[in-house]
């Protein structure tokens, strides 16, 4: 008889009978150590001051040989896992909350700027390893953690890596992230929607002036199924307008990953800043021309989007 699937988690603002998260069986025996909810570690924050949160509440965790798709392992690892358990536990247990959609955007981001700004306000101690030593920091004086909205232009949408350990570095495509790129150039926009021949400054900017924004396969599982990689191609160049978890991806705050950063490296750096929305919560498109205003009208629920024709060869 075929195991009963366990379900996923509830939503960070819905938790669970008791106010405590259960364990799927097996958990304890799958886990080097326990470790402190991330709920309940932001409740000791408030609770009792700055940093109370400890890196060592979110150890990283190595994974078992048979894991068997983002259920399993959403459920049993909440800080998820890798074959080495050498990353930020603490930062993906936030990347992995299941935020209600629900949730309106606390403010609103339109510009490059609005994230590169704050990359030059990033703790200068924080590396790929220790986000939980600012967590308060980052939430109480730039926001991470808030709901946001952003508006720009989709330049690119692509498949996760299958090594990131925020998704026990499986590899399927039901159980990976989605990495999208969020510009802010009309002029590229347009040409990208018209599938014409870009310069090598054109596809350098692509990435070193987008901010990244990710859906996360468990939240796409449980509350927008229909969102897909072959849903988002048609809206590539056009105008989005998308809500999300702000959060820091520490994971790249180096001169080799982050343009935005003092020493970044020009040559090899391939993201405007680390600052993301994820997980995405949120995902509209314009379709009234790329002309929509921020609370105007024309937008659609990407499902909903249909090219007008011409607007995409």
């Amino acid at each position: 008889m075929a195991a009963r699937p366990k379900p996923l988690p509830p939503p960070e603002d819905q938790p669970p009978p008791g106010g405590r998260r259960r364990r799927a069986p097996g958990v304890v025996a799958r886990r080097v150590a326990p470790f402190v909810p991330l709920a309940l570690g932001l409740i000791a924050q408030n609770a009792l001051g700055p940093q109370t949160a400890k890196p060592t509440d979110f150890l990283a965790t190595a994974c078992a040989a048979d894991i068997t798709g983002y259920e399993e392992c959403h459920n049993e690892y909440p800080t998820g896992c890798s074959k080495a358990a050498k990353y930020d536990g603490y930062l993906n247990e936030l990347k992995n909350l299941a935020l209600s959609p629900g949730k309106p955007p606390a403010n609103w981001l339109s510009q490059l700027r609005d994230f590169t700004d704050l990359d030059q306000k990033l703790p200068h101690d924080l590396t790929r390893n220790n986000h939980a030593q600012f967590g308060d920091v980052l939430k109480k004086d730039l926001g991470e953690g808030n709901v946001v909205g952003a508006i720009g232009y989709l330049y690119y949408a692509q498949k996760g890596g299958t090594s990131e350990s925020s998704n026990c570095q499986l590899g399927g495509p039901n159980d990976i992230d989605f990495h999208i790129g969020i510009g802010f150039d009309a002029t590229l926009a347009d040409k990208l929607a018209k599938k014409e021949k870009l310069t090598d400054d054109e596809k350098k900017a692509m990435t070193q002036e987008s901010v990244i924004v990710e859906m996360t396969p468990h939240w796409r599982a449980r509350f927008k199924p229909e969102w897909s990689l072959a849903l988002l191609k048609p809206a590539i160049g056009h105008q989005v307008r998308l809500t999300g978890q702000f959060l820091v991806d520490n994971e790249h705050y180096d001169t080799k990953d982050d343009c935005a950063i003092k020493g970044a490296n020009p040559d090899t750096c391939w993201r405007a800043s680390v600052w993301e929305l994820h997980p995405v919560t949120g995902f509209e498109v314009c379709s009234s021309g790329d002309n929509c205003t921020q609370e105007g009208a024309g937008w659609v629920e990407l499902e909903e989007y249909k090219p007008t024709a011409g607007s995409t060869p």
